[in-house]
Order: structure tokens, then sequence, then C-alpha cells
């Protein structure tokens, strides 16, 4: 009686375990993936980021990044998966033809450059990656 018990907790033990490892891989559903990109804004891909308000869509992370210059020196790097149903095959953000907000046109979540959610059924903001500007280079990454 006394083994079985014992068995009992080391496997109620080890589900927990693994429950919380399972959460270190999967964040607000989207999978976790290594961003580690450099791209330079004198090219001719990236030349709308040399204005604020600028954005350029770089195929990296998830489902891509979408790149928005906020300011002078100041970059922010959105994941194009959407936070509402990430699992789906239309859970893709793209910058709305206005250039005003984003969008999830699967779901018709809107968000604002900030990854914020503003309308629509998602709830939770898109992830941000890290951006280091350095002369013309800039860095997209997830590393801290």
């Amino acid at each position: 009686m006394v083994r079985t018990i014992k068995y009992f907790y080391l496997l109620f033990f080890g589900l927990l375990v693994f429950q919380a490892c399972d959460d270190q891989t999967i964040e607000d559903g989207i999978p976790i993936v290594i961003v580690n990109e450099t791209i330079n804004l004198n090219n001719y891909q990236y030349q709308a980021l040399n204005l604020i308000g600028g954005f350029a869509y770089l195929n990296a992370g998830v489902r891509g990044i979408i790149i928005y210059r906020q300011s002078l020196n100041q970059f922010i790097a959105i994941e194009r998966n959407c936070t509402f149903q990430p699992l789906s095959e239309c859970a893709d953000v793209s910058v709305d033809n206005s250039s005003l907000f984003l969008i999830d046109s699967c779901c018709n979540s809107t968000f604002d450059f900030n990854g914020f959610p503003t309308g629509g059924p998602a709830t939770l903001p898109l992830r941000q990656y890290r951006t280091i500007l350095n002369d013309n280079l800039l860095t997209i990454t997830n590393e801290f």
C-alpha cells in the first residue's frame, strides 16, 4: 500500500514537471523559435524603414516578422502569428491597407504597431522581438 502511494505521488509529480516544461516551449500558444537576424537598412527591400512610420516584412520567426520604424532610433519587431487561435492555418497578421494598424484577416483581430490588441477576439499582444540598431544594421533577436 505504501509503495502504491509512493508511485502515485511520483507519477503526479512527474506530470507536474512535464506540464511546467511544456509551458516553457509554447508561450501564449505560439511556438518559440530562435530569432537572430541582421538586415542592412541600405538594402532596397528595406528602404521603407528609412522613414518614420515605415514598415517591412522579414521572413523569420514563426510566421514572419513585421518591422516598424517608430522613431529615428527605435524599431519595433513583431511576430506575425496571431495570438487568437495561433495554430490556425490563417492566423497571419499583416499591415492593413491603410498602413494605420495590423490585422489578422482570418479572425479580424486588429493590433497597434506595438502589438497590442485593439479589436476582435484576440486578447493577448503579439510577440515582440528585441531590436538593436548599429549604424545601418538592424538586428532582430529574441536573445536577451
